[in-house]
């Protein structure tokens, strides 16, 4: 770790082996507001899959919404900014916890070093881009970025080891055929690796923990361990922020979205959404009017899509129905 992080003391955050990814958002934002700043923290750990985009971005913008749902994963929001990643059981997660000053905050190299020289001792070549991404053969294998918070920065990452990359794709790369305007930051599309496959003889991904830890911390580890009365303050923010619609969905920036169909030019429409809710359904077709009143206020949620099946296979004219099942298909 450079000379400059050594100046205080470090400790590892223990949390057990916890996956959901609301536990482990909250950890991080509870350590970087209330732990004790004479001290600085890292915590590494490893989600169950996930989607976790960007402070500022636009879950329509960013993530494939209806594979999300099909496959049961959940859709969070983060305190840095950055772009949207997906997490599974084959990519590590690490966050440093430490003081917000002029050598730290945006200062990535000395965060990420550690991390590279591990990689590097055991066979893959990484390097640390303009971007503070790590790369290795000109492709993506850690996306970083920061928070801070009276006084305190964060600044955590990821890595791919041995990650579903197809699968990643799939639910990070939504419908493009969309018109979105907004003021949201989008994503920088990179493509992707895993790091395993270049390791000059197999680790297990644990074992990888295990290794950048002795390199940030050195072989004596001071850890720290939270109590019941953090643990309580954890689980109440997980479950007042991250589990909730109002944080993940709905502080998305406002934005005017037009759809027009694959096959028909003539066939569109357009719509806002504003706090994740559907307003001002405009179609170009005047007998989906009755579209507005169906999605006006309704949230950018699974629930509202079930809703909007039972109400399609209940219009009783047979050209509406199809009609309304294109608008479907293509919505989001």
């Amino acid at each position: 770790m450079a000379n400059l992080l050594k100046k205080t003391a470090w400790k590892l955050i223990e949390a057990g082996d916890r996956r959901d990814p609301a536990i482990n958002l909250a950890i991080e934002e509870y350590a970087v507001r209330h732990l004790d700043p004479a001290y600085s923290y890292f915590f590494i750990y490893i989600n169950a899959p996930a989607v976790v985009v960007g402070r500022h971005q636009n879950v329509l913008r960013e993530v494939n919404l209806r594979r999300c749902w099909d496959e049961a994963i959940p859709i969070l929001r983060r305190l840095s900014g950055g772009g949207t990643v997906a997490h599974d059981r084959g990519n590590l997660n690490f966050t440093f916890i430490t003081v917000h000053a002029s050598t730290t905050f945006n200062r990535y190299r000395q965060f990420l070093q550690p991390i590279v020289d591990v990689l590097t001792a055991l066979g893959a070549p990484v390097r640390i881009d303009e971007r503070n991404d790590l790369r290795l053969e000109g492709k993506k294998i850690s996306g970083n970025a920061q928070f801070t918070s009276r006084g305190r920065l964060l600044s955590h990452g990821t890595l791919l080891f041995d990650a579903d990359l197809n699968r990643i794709k799939r639910l990070v790369h939504p419908d493009e055929r969309r018109s979105i305007r907004d003021k949201a930051p989008p994503s920088v599309r990179s493509a992707m690796i895993n790091v395993r496959p270049y390791l000059k003889r197999d680790i297990s991904l644990d074992g990888l923990r295990r290794r950048i830890i002795e390199a940030v911390l050195g072989q004596s580890v001071e850890r720290y361990e939270f109590n019941a009365e953090d643990w309580a303050a954890i689980e109440k923010l997980a479950e007042q922020k991250y589990r909730r619609f109002a944080w993940n969905i709905a502080q998305s920036p406002p934005c005017t979205v037009k759809v027009t169909a694959p096959d028909d030019r003539a066939f569109s429409f357009s719509y806002a959404l504003i706090e994740g809710r559907f307003k001002n359904f405009s179609p170009s077709d005047a007998r989906l009017r009755f579209w507005t009143q169906w999605l006006e206020n309704r949230p950018l949620a699974q629930e509202t899509f079930r809703e909007m099946e039972r109400r399609i296979e209940a219009l009783p004219d047979d050209s509406l129905r199809k009609m309304s099942e294109r608008v479907y298909k293509i919505l989001i």
